[in-house]
């Protein structure tokens, strides 16, 4: 079967969730005989990715075994005519074609073409029709669904969702008659190892990692970080890691920094990828995903996967951590964050042991993608021609 995904960034670019997982995703449906094909972006990309895979921009690329293009484009990532031109002659050699991001002109235009060619395509909104996601967007984008956008995908064969809570926010959008697929993100852990015991007793520090934007409600992680007496601040300290939004941020500074007894305790390390970012989850006591808006975050598997216990407010899909023992799922207040981290903090060692156990064995057993590449294989299967 041939299969294309189109996106806007894509691995080793490290700009979003989706550079990894469909990377993950096209590299183990190639191992199981799919013939897969990314194009991309070169969004996200820093020059030692360009250097270390030898990546050629608007060129086939072998990233892992994957048939990758990176697209240039014109000052703005809406203006890469190459990209546009490729997919205008390519897409016709293609069964079947997945689709990422629903707001994303480039999306668009695919869309298009797969309704002018009759080929089948899916569309993986991924957040981007969450009610707390979608306050940050504008009138403009309102009127474009309206007028075009429900018009485009109403031939999709299926929607693409990661989690129950992706599900019902985006049956807002589409006919009653649309065909979903609920397949959550899985994650490669051919490199992951366990945890020891004295490596899960070392871990110290509160992590945050991911985009700094509003939606993410850093500013309740501090406020909650702000009520822990110094005694547990003086052993954890606070990292943020990420960039994103530079107004936010500022604001997350100033409220970190409005308490002389904390502003040493808190740091914001920018943004982080590869060794640095698995150093930060491997030595991390908790991670915390403090979020008014998440489809699936993959930012707890990833943490999970390294041992280290995850608090998600109730606005993330992760009701599960508390179900299999492995971290909270709480409102997303200061206080109700603050109790939560003091729990884990001062949990005895084997209680803690346990917690962190738990983490790696549940993200081994449930999102493996080595153990469950077959229901992404299934299911492209059963809508191709």
């Amino acid at each position: 079967m041939r299969l294309l995904y189109i996106l806007g960034s894509y691995y080793p670019a490290q700009s979003g969730g989706p550079n990894n997982t469909i990377h993950w995703q096209a590299k183990y449906l190639s191992k199981n005989g799919f013939n897969v094909t990314v194009a991309s972006l070169k969004s996200g990309l820093t020059q030692d990715d360009i250097n270390n895979y030898k990546i050629k921009l608007n060129a086939k690329n072998d990233i892992e075994g994957v048939k990758a293009f990176y697209f240039d484009f014109f000052k703005s990532r809406y203006l890469s005519f190459r990209f546009y031109f490729w997919m205008l002659l390519n897409f016709k050699k293609f069964d079947f074609i997945q689709l990422t991001s629903y707001y994303f002109p480039i999306t668009w235009f695919a869309a298009f073409l797969c309704n002018l060619y009759k080929i089948q395509f899916s569309l993986a909104p991924r957040g981007e029709l969450e009610d707390n996601a979608l306050k940050y967007s504008n009138l403009l984008k309102r009127l474009i669904n309206k007028v075009l956008l429900i018009h485009l995908y109403k031939k999709a064969s299926f929607i693409l969702v990661t989690s129950k809570q992706e599900l019902s926010f985006s049956k807002k959008y589409f006919h009653h008659k649309m065909k979903f697929e609920l397949i959550p993100n899985y994650i490669d852990l051919s490199n992951n190892k366990k945890l020891t015991n004295d490596e899960i007793e070392s871990k110290r520090n509160i992590l945050y990692l991911g985009r700094i934007h509003p939606k993410k409600g850093i500013e309740n992680l501090i406020k909650a970080y702000l009520r822990l007496d110094l005694k547990l601040s003086n052993g954890h300290f606070l990292l943020i890691a990420g960039s994103g939004n530079p107004e936010y941020r500022k604001e997350l500074e100033n409220l970190a920094y409005s308490n002389e007894m904390y502003r040493d305790k808190i740091f914001f390390l920018g943004h982080k990828q590869g060794a640095e970012k698995e150093k930060l989850y491997k030595e991390s006591k908790v991670f915390v995903l403090p979020s008014y808006s998440e489809n699936f975050g993959n930012v707890v598997l990833e943490s999970l996967s390294h041992s280290t216990p995850v608090i998600s407010s109730k606005y993330t899909p992760w009701k599960s951590l508390e179900e299999n023992k492995c971290g909270f799922w709480v409102e997303n207040s200061p206080n109700e964050l603050a109790a939560k981290l003091k729990d884990l903090l001062t949990m005895e060692d084997h209680k803690y042991i346990k917690y962190a156990t738990n983490s790696y064995n549940y993200v081994c057993r449930e999102f493996d993608i080595g153990k469950n590449i077959e229901k992404l294989n299934i299911l492209y299967k059963s809508y191709s021609k």
